[in-house]
């Protein structure tokens, strides 16, 4: 009894730790000026201008920083660029770059780039982390799955399968 009561803790625990670092929830198609983006639920939006989506895994709460431990940064902004012919209204052709870049003695921010173009526009998903953080993996994969739910020109929400009746 004993032992599966702390196997019950743990699972509780690392599901409350996992819920932050991969949301099994997300907001499908939200609109973002004139791209719309699946977007992990429970993550803050941060603001940014109308083209741009900027959000976090967790509040910080760290007088003055700019990211904390065990939180990432995910934005998403559009950008002319020049037309390329063709039809498409998704990220096809996605190209990744990582950098590293020290920001104090012993600390590296990890930065995941991915880029594609559609149209007369050039989408950049930047993922930033703190190198080492043990959600790394997780964070990728959010902004992975957001860069292939991108289109444009925006798609609108789907619509509920069984809307809400309005009772009197």
């Amino acid at each position: 009894m004993r032992r599966l009561s702390f196997l019950v803790l743990l699972a509780t625990a690392a599901t409350a730790l996992g819920a932050q670092a991969a949301p099994q929830r997300w907001l499908k198609a939200v609109p973002v000026g004139e791209f719309s983006i699946d977007q992990p639920a429970g993550w803050t939006p941060m603001g940014g201008p109308g083209e741009r989506l900027d959000l976090m895994s967790l509040p910080c709460r760290a007088d003055g920083a700019v990211l904390c431990d065990g939180q990432a940064e995910i934005s998403v902004r559009s950008e002319a660029a020049p037309a390329k012919p063709g039809r498409a209204q998704a990220c096809w052709n996605l190209v990744e770059t990582v950098t590293e870049t020290e920001v104090a003695p012993g600390r590296r921010i990890e930065t995941s780039q991915l880029s594609c173009a559609i149209g007369a526009r050039r989408f950049i998903i930047v993922e930033r982390h703190w190198k080492g953080d043990k959600h790394t993996a997780s964070y990728q994969r959010i902004a992975m799955r957001m860069a292939k739910s991108l289109r444009y020109p925006a798609k609108a929400p789907p619509k509920p399968l069984f809307p809400k009746l309005h009772l009197p």
